[in-house]
């Protein structure tokens, strides 16, 4: 009998081993698999512009090749804008003509997506007064929007989706000049 329970023990403490093991591979593999379940959701920070509006604007307007624009200053953009408070923190406006009749281009640098979505309720009521003014005037009214985060643009210009074209050219070269070493 002993020779029994010795096999007997024996296999008890292989059982027990094999156990062991086996509850210290799951242990692993269930690490290894939150390490990379963790690595796949954190996703790589987007590469952001860091252009000021003025920045984003001139060279629009170098892009487009304009010529005698003139920059709002910034206490003055608010007779065309009413900005929500705390939803930028830096803006641009350059107009030509009289009163900003032939070419404005504007951006706005918003804090945040809720102050994108404020800021675009204000652009748009700004772009609709301007709009029924221009008919008033019989003038031909062309404006485009244009959102790339952090930055809101603003053409209103008989050329305007060529300059919202300029608007994500310049962006998109700015990130081209950021990643080269």
């Amino acid at each position: 009998m002993s020779k029994k329970a010795d096999t007997t023990n024996s296999s008890k403490n292989r059982n027990v081993i094999l156990t062991l093991i086996v509850l210290a591979l799951i242990f692993a593999i269930t690490a290894v698999l939150v390490v990379i379940l963790l690595s796949i959701q954190r996703k790589p920070e987007k590469a952001a512009p860091t252009l000021s509006a003025d920045q984003v604007v001139t060279a629009v307007i170098k892009k487009m090749n304009y010529t005698n624009l003139t920059p709002i200053s910034q206490e003055n953009i608010s007779r065309y804008y009413e900005i929500p408070k705390n939803a930028v923190s830096d803006y641009a406006m350059y107009i030509s003509g009289k009163s900003g009749t032939d070419i404005e281009l504007t951006c706005f640098k918003v804090v945040n997506e809720d102050g994108q979505r404020a800021l675009h309720d204000a652009v748009n009521l700004y772009l609709s007064e301007k709009s029924n003014t221009s008919r008033n005037v019989s003038q031909t009214f062309y404006s485009k929007t244009d959102a790339n985060f952090p930055y809101y643009f603003i053409a209103v210009a008989q050329d305007c989706d060529a300059a919202a074209k300029a608007f994500e050219a310049v962006l998109n070269d700015s990130l081209k000049n950021n990643s080269t070493p």
